[in-house]
């Protein structure tokens, strides 16, 4: 390996089931390789326990080829949930409020929904679906639910839409720079901003690409 190729020695693990614990997620790493450190988030003493649906580890191994060895146990039944292996691009494990924003490891160009935020896909009859995204912060907040999506939206589109924000009734004299000024001075920092105008009305339609599903819910009280 050369001096300048990264070391990933920390393996991210999701989709673990809730009822999975510390020690047995331990072990199951413990085998293949030493352990330096390990984190299994949301913790039992987390305020917001119940409503999440899987749990998820950072396991920074001694040895990257264990981290390359690791890997091939996605898809890995445990329990009730098939667990899915991949490296963090990060050397360093997260704290618990950090990781639970992000939902993952941060790769470049890749975003996730937090993972207390679950995609369903509901059967309408006659081989019809529809994809519903469950946030039970949204619920907690008094806000509507996200709009339904065709149940063959890609997991990358939804993580994006859920984010974005459609504003109205905004004056015809303003312009994009400064609808994107206020987001992210009293909002939190916007991605992409675009704007059009609709035929009846005149109404300025602006659509604000947030970083983090949390601005949306800021955005949207």
């Amino acid at each position: 390996m050369g001096a300048d190729e990264p070391r990933f020695r920390v393996l991210h693990v999701s989709n673990i089931s809730m009822t999975a614990t510390r020690e047995q997620i331990y072990q199951l790493f413990a085998f293949i390789g030493r352990i330096d450190e390990f984190k299994i988030y949301p913790s039992d003493n987390h305020p917001q326990l119940s409503t999440f649906t899987q749990k998820f580890a950072y396991v920074k191994f001694e040895d990257q080829k264990s981290v390359e060895v690791a890997q091939h146990l996605t898809n890995t039944v445990f329990i009730d949930r098939a667990l899915v292996c991949i490296p963090s691009i990060s050397d360093t494990i997260p704290d618990e409020d950090t990781a639970l924003k992000t939902g993952g490891p941060a790769w470049p160009g890749q975003r996730q929904l937090p993972p207390n935020v679950v995609n369903q896909i509901k059967d309408l009859g006659d081989g019809q679906q529809m994809l519903l995204t469950v946030d039970p912060t949204l619920t907690a907040l008094g806000l509507p639910p996200y709009p339904t999506l065709s149940a063959n939206t890609e997991a990358s589109k939804v993580e994006e839409i859920r984010r974005t924000v459609y504003v109205g009734n905004i004056p015809k004299d303003c312009v994009g720079d400064e609808v994107m000024k206020f987001f992210n001075d009293n909002i939190g920092e916007v991605g992409e901003s675009f704007t059009c105008t609709i035929d009846y009305g005149q109404v300025l339609i602006a659509a604000q690409s947030l970083n983090s599903t949390e601005d949306y819910f800021c955005s949207s009280r």
